[in-house]
């Protein structure tokens, strides 16, 4: 298990520029930002999420942050995705592809996810 870091996507603007707090909800990390004076909001969305686990800034190593300091990646041999898939009932065991995805955004610690795939959520303005 190589453990390797797989650069997929940046956040729109560096996180220590976000507005409020970083939420996760339902498989969907939501951030918001200003840009040109206006209040915009984006996130990711993660399909079939199979795990979650999060570690707050102040628990956070190394590997936790560096590489994925803004951008999310997958983290390809990863042991905990075997673990989990170890211990998904039999029928469900293998229905969807797992790829444990990471990112680390400053001031709310780093996210980690099981999921079957992810999307970039369109940039839109205003409140959520």
């Amino acid at each position: 298990m190589t453990n390797l870091k797989k650069p997929l996507y940046e956040v729109p603007v560096p996180s220590t520029e976000f507005e409020g707090t970083t939420s996760v909800c339902n498989g969907v990390i939501r951030f918001q930002y200003y840009r040109d004076t206006v209040l915009r909001r984006s996130g990711i969305e993660f399909k079939r999420v199979a795990a979650t686990r999060t570690r707050a800034e102040r628990c956070c190593t190394a590997w936790h942050i560096e590489g994925n300091y803004d951008k999310l990646v997958e983290i390809e041999g990863s042991p905990w995705v075997e673990e989990v898939r170890a211990d998904t009932a039999e029928r469900w065991k293998n229905k969807w592809e797992m790829h444990h995805y990471m990112i680390y955004l400053d001031s709310a610690g780093c996210f980690e996810v099981i999921a079957e795939s992810w999307a970039a959520i369109a940039e839109e303005t205003g409140l959520w």
